[in-house]
């Protein structure tokens, strides 16, 4: 095998196909589904992580794409959101590179329990405008990016879990706006993330690049899929398989941590 892959590539390909189908049609990048199965396949953790948020970038610009062609994006909200994004996804990326990985792994679980039941649980959005013309919505537009952009540099996601609800509760677009102008400031803080992590030696672009070339066609999919088919159901399966996922995740920590406390008192 080529010294650049640690996994092989079809396997790659695949694990990007399954994100950016998901991803796309959510708006969410793919790094939720992109982590546990880089993990599951035998990559280290945080490489995983640094893998996803680089595949992402693919994913973010196809899916984009997709929901442009069809006029669900607000394109200066994305790059207002996304300007946020990028600081955030700097700082997140850098706290990233100095946790352990058993650490990590609990924080990927957080976040993926919350947008679980986010997803699962709904709800009605306040009343709301995505009109940047006056300060506050911008400070808001900027706070969820950075909000969003952090846990994408730490967590290896997109940051769609965050701009997604936000922007329909917060910004009042509609979900498949929402969508649309997600895919749009996550590029910008997949990138940004991203550069951190190369730099942290925890990319290797040959990877990245396959999964997200697999990301691509999903992401097409995806948001294809999206755009016809009721959100609420949308949500409602995404969010379980959040859900499942998160579970597994602190299941697997849980396993470990008494695997370790068995070691020591043997020992």
């Amino acid at each position: 095998m080529n010294s650049q892959f640690s996994i092989q590539p079809w396997k790659l390909a695949l694990i990007g196909l399954a994100a950016g189908t998901l991803g796309g049609g959510l708006g969410v990048g793919g790094g939720i589904i992109l982590v546990p199965l880089l993990v599951a396949v035998g990559m280290p953790q945080h490489r995983a992580h640094g893998t996803s948020l680089a595949a992402i970038i693919f994913i973010a610009v196809a899916g984009a794409i997709s929901f442009g062609a069809s006029g669900e994006i607000d394109v200066g909200l994305g790059v207002t959101i996304g300007i946020g994004g990028v600081v955030g996804s700097v700082i997140g990326a850098t706290v990233m590179n100095r946790i352990s990985s058993r650490s990590l792994t609990i924080v990927f679980a957080i976040v993926l329990l919350i947008a679980a039941l986010r997803l699962i649980l709904g709800g009605s959005p306040l009343p709301g405008t995505a009109d940047l013309a006056t300060p506050a919505q911008t400070a808001i537009a900027l706070g969820i990016g950075l909000v969003a952009g952090f846990f994408a540099g730490l967590a290896g996601i997109g940051g769609g879990v965050v701009i997604v609800p936000s922007s329909v509760f917060l910004l009042g677009l509609e979900q498949h706006e929402a969508q649309g102008t997600s895919l749009v400031a996550i590029i910008f803080t997949a990138i940004a993330g991203t550069i951190v992590n190369f730099r942290n030696q925890n990319v290797r672009p040959l990877e990245a690049a396959v999964a997200g070339g697999g990301g691509v066609v999903g992401s097409i999919v995806g948001s294809l899929i999206a755009l016809g088919t009721n959100e609420r159901t949308l949500s409602l399966v995404f969010g379980f398989l959040v859900l499942f996922v998160a579970l597994r995740s602190i299941y697997r920590v849980l396993v470990a941590s008494l695997v370790d406390s068995s070691a020591s008192e043997s020992s």
